[in-house]
């Protein structure tokens, strides 16, 4: 059987449906390393920034809003998945790695594009990403439609300096630096400073999608280092001056170019009256690194890296012009998390319900409909540094180090966290103080270990393979058995193994190494650097005598996917006994890999073989081809397929990327769905009622082949075929 992976982003264009219509459409605009106290909703007088204002004068400022980090790369990946990201070990700043899958974002972690996307939204991100530089985890596999800036943590802000026409040429951050931007998977010389050339295409954005409900992720890098500024934005700070090792000058300039695109923004709504449609949020990814990029953080003690207030409650700002009112201040603690949520609830997008979003939907808290605090309470951990925080009202505990740093805050007395007031020891507070205590072990339970290294640790020793007392174990039932790891070389700092087994059934394995069987068969025990996932080592576990397979099939053998997708495989041995256990490999690691549980990730373009045998009985495999293609299915392969009749009209087909869909309407909410030529489900969305006709955009990525159309509308099926010919 043949499967084609493609992972369709459908977006609904123009939808006759009032419905549609009212989604709204959702702008956030990050800076990096801005200062609290550097915009003028929070007081700043020497460098204005009328435009960010704006947002706040015409909707709301935020004067407790935090970040789920105080770095960037951490802070992004809880906005962009709206979940704090030690749930799922994205507590480091990522190197910049391009041959590394495990450096970023986990794959099975929903991002806010890949749950919008799914009601009809155009996705896209402009500028910064930091959250991987593997192609896996490049903006276009997570979830968005767009994309226009560069992979890594920073970059060189003048084009003549970006020096590395390709990204994945670069081996590291300083020079990640000096690539140039990328346009989707295509890499582009720019001709201007890169934050006016970021302005530009978010304007180009909204203007291309001025008909769609769409999605966009402005994430300026600036004024995150290194501090470069034209000198016409220069000139416009006469009044300030750039001594050695404070470039309050620069950084002031580098904030105005923010400033000024976040204008062309607003204005570009203004003019396709969009902005009863829109919402607009600003803020920062963190708080501003005070004695590196001569931010300010105003009356906020500690800055960027601290879990003090200065470290992560950022200036935020948002509107939505009809809905929340003009000139609004809230002073409740909200986070970067409500973010998704909002989007979510306000759209209908799905969310995974395993995962279940750490935000809320902030909209009937800014309208007054609920005039509770949105959150119980708003933490932080720093894990490598051991620090920790949890803020409940207005009280705030915090721990560092050693445990032994112990300090209680009143915020609304004593906002600047000034030890001279430290309430831990106060007897009046010990209620209320071992409350906050409760909270936080209660929440940091449900937190995981790092699962990468970061660039704190980039000139440190690291483990480069681990060795077993044991690679092969005869166990009897029931019989706890104990084995260890080792990790090379031995001074590695990162030290901390991950046990898992593939097969639960047979035996299992604590965090310790000790295993413990409990049917016969076979199993592979798998012991992991966890935080260098593809440092490992295996124990193959025999349980009794098990009777030997007699074959082994695979859920797929050919799969043709997208470079960076990933793809599971399912093996079935011997009528499907839960017995035996299977060992996976591939012959083209630089094309494609798997893992233990069968799950293929793409590196590059090429073949590989996945070969899947059966333990104990070696004798029997099954093997996948895995084509890595931009070419995935051609026109003539399908040829000879029947027509399906239908009462849905398609127009014009073949189509070359602009799908019309014509249909009888019936007064309930349909599904519609999109098939491949195998039959599989590629993608869904609702039709909401009385809607009779659409229009469909297909990305750039779909490649050319016969796709089906099918209305479910109970005992009323409708179903048509189309073929996309570019």
């Amino acid at each position: 059987m043949k499967r084609i992976i493609s992972s369709l982003l459908l977006v609904l264009l123009i939808s006759f449906s009032l419905h549609s219509q009212d989604k709204p459409n959702v702008i956030v605009i990050m800076a990096d390393d801005l200062g609290y106290g550097d915009v003028g909703f929070n007081g700043s007088t020497d460098i204005p920034t009328p435009n960010i204002d704006r947002i706040a004068e015409n909707g709301v400022a935020f004067t407790s809003a935090y970040t789920t980090y105080c770095v960037c790369g951490p802070s992004r990946a809880g906005f962009m998945t709206g979940r704090y990201q030690q749930r799922f070990g994205f507590e480091r700043n990522p190197l910049y790695r391009v041959n590394d899958p495990y450096m970023g974002l986990p794959k099975d972690e929903m991002t806010i594009a890949e749950s919008v996307s799914q009601v009809g939204y155009k996705s896209g991100v402009i500028g910064k990403w930091h959250l991987g530089a593997h192609i896996s985890n490049h903006p276009l596999n997570r979830g968005f439609d767009e994309f226009f800036g560069h992979l890594g943590g920073g970059h060189k802000y003048f084009p003549e300096e970006l020096t590395i026409p390709n990204s994945y040429d670069a081996t590291n951050e300083s020079q990640s630096y000096l690539t140039w931007l990328m346009r989707d998977h295509t890499h582009e010389k720019t001709d201007e400073y890169i934050t006016d050339e970021f302005s530009n295409e978010a304007v180009d954005f909204v203007t291309r999608h001025k008909d769609d409900p769409f999605f966009l992720f402005v994430s300026y890098n600036a004024p995150h280092a290194p501090m470069e500024a034209k000198p016409e934005d220069l000139a416009l700070f006469p009044h300030l001056t750039d001594e050695v090792g404070y470039q309050r000058k620069t950084y002031a300039a580098m904030v105005h170019a923010v400033d000024r695109g976040v204008g062309r923004v607003m204005d570009k709504l203004q003019e396709l009256n969009l902005e009863e449609n829109t919402i607009v949020i600003f803020l920062s990814d963190n708080g501003g690194p005070e004695t590196k990029n001569a931010s300010d953080n105003g009356i906020l003690r500690g800055g960027k890296s601290d879990v003090w207030e200065g470290g992560y409650r950022v200036p935020f700002a948002m509107q939505w012009k009809g809905v929340i009112d003009s000139g609004t201040v809230y002073d409740y603690p909200i986070s970067s998390l409500d973010i998704f949520a909002t989007l979510s609830e306000l759209s209908d997008s799905p969310t995974n319900p395993d995962k279940p979003l750490d935000g809320v939907n902030l909209i009937p808290y800014l309208t007054g409909e609920n005039e509770n605090e949105p959150h119980e309470a708003i933490y932080i951990r720093k894990f490598d540094q051991n620090r920790h925080a949890v803020r409940n009202g207005d009280l705030k505990l915090i721990y560092q180090s050693d445990f032994t740093n112990k300090k209680l805050f009143d915020l609304s007395t004593n906002i600047s966290e000034n030890d001279s007031e430290n309430l831990y020891w106060n007897a009046e507070f010990l209620d209320r103080r071992d409350q906050l205590d409760t909270m936080r072990v209660r929440w940091e339970e449900g937190l995981i270990h790092p699962r990468f290294l970061g660039l704190v640790h980039d000139e440190l020793v690291w483990a480069t393979s681990v060795s077993l007392s044991e690679t092969t174990l005869d166990l009897s039932l029931l019989v706890p058995t104990q084995i260890s790891a080792t990790i090379v070389p031995q001074d590695a700092f990162n030290d901390v193994i991950e046990w898992s087994s593939n097969n639960s059934s047979v035996a299992t394995v604590d965090q310790s190494g000790t295993i413990t069987a409990h049917a016969l068969g076979y199993a592979v025990i798998t012991a992991r650097v966890v935080d260098l996932r593809q440092v490992f080592e295996q124990c193959i576990v025999k349980v009794g005598n098990p009777l030997g397979a007699t074959g082994i099939t695979l859920s797929d053998t050919e799969i043709t996917v997208l470079p960076g997708r990933t793809a599971q495989l399912t093996a079935t041995v011997s009528e499907n006994n839960d017995s035996y256990a299977v060992e996976w490999s591939s012959s083209n690691s630089s094309v494609a890999t798997v893992d233990e549980n069968g799950l293929v990730l793409t590196h590059s373009l090429g073949p590989a073989i996945i070969t899947a045998k059966v333990i104990g009985s070696e004798q029997h495999s099954a093997t996948c081809t895995i084509i890595v293609s931009n070419e995935i299915v051609s026109v003539e392969s399908i040829k000879n397929l029947q027509n399906i009749p239908g009462k849905i009209s398609i127009y014009p087909n073949p189509v070359n990327g602009l799908l019309n869909i014509e249909f009888q309407a019936r007064s309930g909410k349909m599904d519609m769905s999109i098939y491949n030529s195998m039959g599989k489900v590629i993608y869904s969305l609702p039709v909401y009622p009385n809607t009779h006709r659409l229009q469909l955009h297909l990305p750039g990525h779909l490649n050319n082949g016969l796709y089906f159309i099918s209305l479910d509308q109970g005992d009323y099926p409708q179903t048509e075929r189309f073929v996309l010919l570019r």
